[in-house]
């Protein structure tokens, strides 16, 4: 969480508004004390949600992790899930070169540097 006086926030209210709403957690001092936080609209709905809401969200968002597991054992014929991160990585750095072709292509062959470019 980062913490800021109310000073910083008068100074840079759209950038933490910005960081807020992007999730993160920002603590709001006033004289080294901390005087309030701000938070998504998404995180202060979760402040008033009773421990049944909770609960309920939690499962929805479990049961979709299981349906995205599915999907990608179904998708790659892995089952042990722990390889995921591998073919997570992997998916990553393929994407990466791909980008980096594409761009290279774009841009044209870089120019030969001679001794003195060094």
């Amino acid at each position: 969480m980062r913490v800021v006086s109310a000073l910083q926030v008068r100074q840079k209210l759209g950038e933490l508004l910005d960081a807020a709403a992007a999730g993160e957690r920002i603590v709001i001092e006033r004289d080294h004390k901390p005087i309030a936080v701000l938070v998504s609209v998404e995180d202060a709905a979760r402040l008033g949600e009773t421990p049944e809401e909770r609960v309920a969200r939690v499962n929805a968002a479990l049961d979709r992790l299981e349906e995205i597991a599915a999907a990608v054992r179904a998708r790659t014929g892995i089952v042990d899930t722990t390889d995921v991160v591998t073919m997570i990585r992997e998916d990553r750095e393929e994407r990466t070169d791909q980008i980096l072709r594409a761009a290279a292509r774009r841009l044209g062959p870089e120019p030969e540097r001679g001794p003195q470019d060094g």
